[in-house]
């Protein structure tokens, strides 16, 4: 490759989905608000900042832990923060303990104390870990996912697990007999065994792609909103990357770090036009 890289240098795609693709923010925060309205977590930057907060530090602790199953512990933690319940205990023996509610009921996931709250049903915290595949994809998305796919292979590397992600994959791809495209591979933190930005989540995928697909990592292009799970820590093992600089996202944002990426885009189908551009000799 030349050493002012082009787009079209590359020819896998390797896609950050929630937050890129999918307006998880929006899906987040339309799934706590029942248990953080009239908190001092209701704004949308106070439920997001604190999501972000409880989420790495769970991924951290959990790396193994299914993602539904940690979106339902999250959900759970933050009940009790934001009714000064009694903190979520520590899970034994598995991925999954045991969540009791505000009314003191059991569902899956974690313990919580049984003081009153908002959550209006012991199935609140399970419900919102298998929100997953009701977030929406952005309105640039599909198409523009289209358009990259006559260019590039594309290929996901999230930090879901799989039956998580394959509701949102049907969602993207479209109907089976008429597709708007088709994902090369898929790739998820349950696959890996630790999630972004773990570096073993990369490696993985990146050995998955250079022997599914024969492509090396000299060639792989990864995409993602969030810098501090995917831009910074792609850069710094000499990866190109494309930062999609969503207006209004925050989860995993840092602006300064952001603009070293190889390239930058506001929004995905404004690099699907780059690379048609570029295809184009225009």
């Amino acid at each position: 490759m030349s050493s002012t890289p082009s787009l079209t240098d590359y020819k896998v795609i390797m896609f950050d989905v929630y937050g890129t693709l999918v307006d998880w923010e929006s899906g987040i925060v339309h799934g706590l608000k029942p248990i953080l309205a009239g908190t001092p977590l209701a704004s949308r930057e106070a439920a997001l900042t604190a999501y972000q907060n409880v989420e790495r530090d769970l991924q951290t602790r959990y790396p193994t832990m299914r993602y539904s199953e940690l979106l339902t512990r999250v959900h759970a933690e933050l009940d009790a923060r934001a009714h000064n319940l009694s903190a979520p205990a520590e899970p034994s023996g598995s991925t999954a303990a045991t969540v009791e509610s505000s009314t003191g009921a059991v569902v899956e996931g974690t313990t919580v104390g049984s003081s009153a709250s908002a959550s209006e049903s012991p199935d609140a915290h399970t419900a919102f870990g298998q929100s997953i595949g009701g977030w929406p994809p952005f309105p640039d998305t599909i198409a523009a996912l289209t358009t990259l796919s006559k260019h590039f292979k594309l290929t996901v590397l999230s930090n879901v697990d799989r039956a998580s992600f394959a509701h949102t994959q049907r969602a993207l791809e479209g109907p089976s007999d008429a597709p708007h495209f088709r994902f090369s591979a898929v790739y998820t933190a349950e696959d890996a065994g630790a999630y972004k930005p773990d570096p073993r989540a990369r490696e993985y995928a990146l050995r998955r792609v250079e022997a599914e697909l024969g492509v090396p990592r000299e060639q792989v292009l990864v995409v993602a909103v969030s810098v501090s799970h995917d831009v910074q820590p792609s850069r710094e093992i000499g990866l190109a990357t494309a930062w999609i600089s969503r207006k209004g996202s925050l989860i995993g944002w840092d602006g300064d770090e952001g603009s070293k990426a190889t390239f930058r885009f506001d929004t995905l189908g404004e690099m699907a036009e780059a690379v048609e551009h570029e295809a184009n000799g225009a």
